[in-house]
């Protein structure tokens, strides 16, 4: 049975050992595993893993330092930013509500609106129902005047007088005399 060469060279260092073997922090040692992508695995992390660690990181303490500062200040950031989007949310919020309760005023001010217009409407309705019944009585009697007068002119001592031949009653037109 061969064995295969990659299976003898892949073995995993764990992850505190690895810490402690290179001098750094477990802290320091998470944060460039995560800036590189490498996953930490149960097991630890594979040769290839350490070696990519190492090449990519800095060799002095103070940028270690450098590296995590940089790494709080991005944290803090992003705490920052998620609290500015949670005030931002809550804004967001109370103008829904606020802009929910000004509609609603104004749906009920537009059905008063509606009702106010019928009622007018309405109104105009009968007055002009009113209007035509009156002028409609008026076209009667002068439609009645006008076929029951009669005008005549006759001489009298020289003079022409008129006469009219049965006259228009007065009691239907409501006129005192």
């Amino acid at each position: 049975m061969q064995k295969n060469i990659d299976d003898d060279l892949i073995c995993h260092i764990p992850f505190g050992a690895l810490a402690k073997a290179l001098g750094w922090s477990e802290v320091y040692l998470q944060a460039s595993a995560m800036a590189l992508d490498i996953n930490n695995k149960t097991s630890g992390f594979s040769i290839q893993d350490v070696v990519a660690l190492i090449q990519n990181s800095a060799v002095s303490k103070s940028a270690q330092d450098a590296f995590l500062s940089d790494l709080i200040k991005s944290k803090k950031l992003a705490q920052a930013r998620e609290l500015e989007l949670a005030v931002a949310l809550e804004i967001v919020k109370n103008d829904r509500s606020s802009a929910r309760e000004q509609i609603e005023f104004l749906n009920q001010q537009l059905a008063r609106a509606h009702a106010r217009g019928d009622r007018l409407e309405k109104k105009i309705h009968d007055l002009t129902a009113s209007l035509a019944h009156i002028v409609s009585q008026r076209d009667q009697l002068v439609a009645r005047s006008q076929l029951k007068s009669k005008a005549t002119t006759k001489v009298q001592n020289g003079r022409e007088v008129l006469y009219l031949e049965e006259p228009i009653c007065f009691g239907a037109l409501e006129i005192d005399r």
